[in-house]
């Protein structure tokens, strides 16, 4: 029996080693998500994840934090205009605790967050990707008329 115990010894120590080892490297592999984007990813679908206008919906872009921190304040404590889809917005995306108030925490990032943000779609991309195309078969008819001259 002595024989067998001091024979997996060897084993059991290698396996709890790499156990060990190999644990440790999975707790460096794990990302840290920032609040403010993680609390925007429900704003996005209307302003975008920088906080652009798409067509009928304000741009938070270039917005001071207390400006964004207000309003959002200002959304969420307001029973008056309950037919506002931003209202309920607020109210049923941010985080509240026990009692049903909102986290300061919460709209301290979501405002940091957008009022750090830059422009990024002045122009629609429909409007980019043919003005482009535009330039590009402009510049393969020059090269085209290039070739028809050298054959000559």
């Amino acid at each position: 029996m002595k024989y067998f115990i001091n024979r997996l010894k060897p084993v059991f120590l290698t396996g709890f080693f790499l156990v060990i080892y190999h644990s440790s490297g999975t707790a460096q592999a794990i990302e840290v998500i920032d609040p403010g984007r993680a609390l925007a990813a429900q704003c996005s679908q209307c302003h975008g994840m920088e906080g652009n206008d798409f067509e009928g919906f304000d741009s938070l872009w270039n917005e001071s934090f207390d400006k964004i921190y207000d309003e959002l304040l200002e959304m969420f404590n307001n029973s008056k205009s309950e037919n506002e889809l931003m209202d309920h917005q607020a109210k049923g995306y941010l985080p509240k605790d026990a009692e049903g108030n909102i986290d300061d925490a919460a709209l301290v990032a979501l405002a940091e967050y957008f009022s750090g943000q830059v422009e990024t779609n002045s122009d629609s991309p429909s409007e980019e990707s043919s003005d482009s195309k535009d330039s590009e078969d402009a510049k393969d008819e020059d090269v085209g008329d290039e070739e028809d001259e050298e054959d000559d």
